[in-house]
C-alpha cells in the first residue's frame, strides 16, 4: 500500500541530529508514512545513521544524490522521491511532535481547498533554558491564501519554516526557486498558497533547532537576506492584493533597511539597489533602523 503522507528529510552533514529527527519521524501517531532522507553527498555518518533506522522500520528510505547539489536542490530532490499525497518536510536537526502529521494532514483533508497548513513551533538550542514559541496567531485560523501572502510579505515568514507545514505534493509546482537563498521557503509557499486557502492549527507540533551550522547565518553574512528581499519584491509587489496601505510600505522600507544594518553588522559591505517602496525614505528608513539596531537588546525587535 502506497503511504498517505511523506516525511521528507533534506539531510548534508548533519548526522549528529539525524538520529533523534528520524527517532520523532517514526513516533508519528499516523501510521501510513514513509520516511525519505535524501544525503546531499554528506562526507558524515549520515548514512550509517539511516541504515540502522531502515534495518528497524522498513518505511526508512535512503537515497544518496548523484552530486552535490544546493540546499534548494535537496529539497526539490525530497519532493521527486516522494510517493505519499502529502508532503511533511523535516529538516534534519529539526523534529515533529507525536501528532504533527496526524493533525495538519487532517486539516488538509477536511478542505479540499486548503493548500497549506502550518502549526505553531518551538525554537531550541544546546542551551536547555534557551526556547521560545513562534506562531501565525493564537488561536486556529482558516482563511484566504492571499490574506496571509499579505500579512507574510509586510511582516516576515509568519507561517513558518519548512518543518512547521504540510501540503499536497501535486500542489507543489515545480518546487523551490535556485534564485533565492534565504525566503526560498516563503516564496514557496507564496505559490502553493495564491488561489487557494490557508490553515493554522495552534498546538506546539515541531521543534525548530537554532546553532551556527545554519543556512541562514550565511545569508545575513553574504547579503543573501537582502538581494532575496529584492526579488521577492520584484516579484509579487505588483500583484493587486500587495499594494500595501501607507503603514505596509514604509513596514516594509524599514524591514528592508534593518537587514541592510544586520547585513553589514555581520560584516556585508554591500546593499540593495532595489526593494525600496520610497526611494526617498531610504535614508530616514536607514536612520530609524540604525538606531533600532543598536537597541536591540533592550527592545528585544526581530525583524
Amino acid at each position: 500500500m502506497s503511504p498517505t503522507a511523506s516525511i521528507c528529510i533534506p539531510a548534508y552533514n548533519h548526522a549528529r541530529y539525524l538520529g533523534a529527527a528520524l527517532e520523532s519521524a517514526l513516533a508519528q501517531s499516523y501510521a501510513n508514512i514513509e520516511i525519505v532522507v535524501s544525503d546531499n553527498r554528506s562526507n558524515d555518518d549520515t548514512r550509517e545513521v539511516v541504515a540502522g533506522f531502515a534495518r528497524r522500520d522498513r518505511r526508512v528510505r535512503y537515497s544518496l544524490a548523484p552530486e552535490h547539489v544546493g540546499m534548494q536542490g535537496n529539497f526539490n530532490r525530497c519532493l521527486e522521491l516522494a510517493r505519499g499525497r502529502y508532503v511533511k518536510f523535516l529538516c534534519a536537526d529539526d523534529l515533529l511532535e507525536p501528532h504533527c502529521v496526524e493533525r495538519l494532514l487532517g486539516e488538509l483533508e477536511d478542505d479540499a481547498n486548503t493548500r497549506l497548513v502550518t502549526c505553531a513551533r518551538r525554537f531550541f538550542s544546546d542551551d536547555p533554558n534557551d526556547s521560545r514559541v513562534a506562531r501565525y496567531a493564537r488561536r486556529a485560523i482558516r482563511c484566504s491564501g492571499e490574506q496571509v501572502i499579505r500579512s507574510c510579505y509586510f511582516r516576515g515568514n509568519l507561517i513558518g519554516e519548512p518543518t512547521a507545514v504540510m501540503f499536497r505534493r501535486a500542489e507543489a509546482g515545480n518546487g523551490f526557486s535556485a534564485r533565492f537563498s534565504q525566503l526560498v521557503d516563503l516564496e514557496m509557499w507564496f505559490r502553493i498558497l495564491e488561489g487557494g486557502r490557508f490553515s493554522f492549527v495552534p498546538e506546539v507540533l515541531c521543534a525548530v533547532r537554532e546553532h551556527t551550522g545554519q543556512t541562514t547565518r550565511h545569508s545575513v553574512g553574504s547579503g543573501g537576506v537582502s538581494r532575496d528581499k529584492e526579488l521577492l519584491h520584484a516579484e509579487f509587489s505588483r500583484k493587486p492584493y500587495l499594494f500595501g496601505t501607507l503603514t505596509e510600505r514604509l513596514l516594509w522600507d524599514f524591514r528592508m533597511a534593518w537587514s541592510v544594518q544586520r547585513e553589514r553588522a555581520a560584516g556585508y559591505a554591500g546593499e540593495p539597489e532595489r526593494g525600496y517602496y520610497y526611494p526617498g525614505l531610504r535614508g530616514p528608513m536607514r536612520t530609524v533602523a540604525a538606531v533600532a539596531w543598536r537597541a536591540r537588546k533592550r527592545t528585544a525587535l526581530v525583524i
